[in-house]
């Protein structure tokens, strides 16, 4: 793994949206939908940063968050591994403005869509790199 300390911080970054979006559904989902919504994007975002930090040193820069979808669909071609959680990231990166600006409305459905989304990268990230779901703080000491 390279630089376990920033693959770390991505990471924990990534769990932290992915609690606060269980936390708001716990409370009132329809509520907070979009923001239920946006905290899945953006950890998902996180959680792709430490997945390509961890991969190959350096986290993707700028706005283009689609560049770390590619980046890791070119890195596991490269090492054979299997690529079909990527396409529940690039899900969410297209929602991304529905979440945060759009007129239309979040219904119920976005959200279920959103959070399923959001577990279904989660635990193919951690299944398809395990060095990063194991990952602790005495890994970069």
């Amino acid at each position: 793994m390279q630089k376990p300390a920033l693959a770390l911080h991505y990471r924990h970054r990534a769990d932290s949206f992915y609690r606060a979006a269980q936390d708001l559904e716990i409370l009132e989902a329809m509520e907070h939908a979009a923001a239920i919504g946006l905290l899945a994007v953006h950890g998902c975002i996180a959680l792709a940063d430490a997945l390509v930090m961890a991969a190959e040193g350096e986290r993707p820069r700028g706005d283009d968050h689609g560049q770390a979808a590619r980046r890791l669909r070119d890195w596991c071609s490269a090492k054979e591994i299997d690529a079909g959680g990527i396409k529940h990231f690039e899900w969410l990166l297209g929602q991304k403005s529905h979440f945060s600006y759009d007129e239309r409305y979040v219904d119920v459905q976005d959200l279920l869509k959103a959070k399923m989304k959001m577990d279904q990268f989660f635990k193919w990230a951690f299944q398809s790199f395990p060095e990063v779901a194991t990952i602790e703080e005495t890994d970069h000491a």
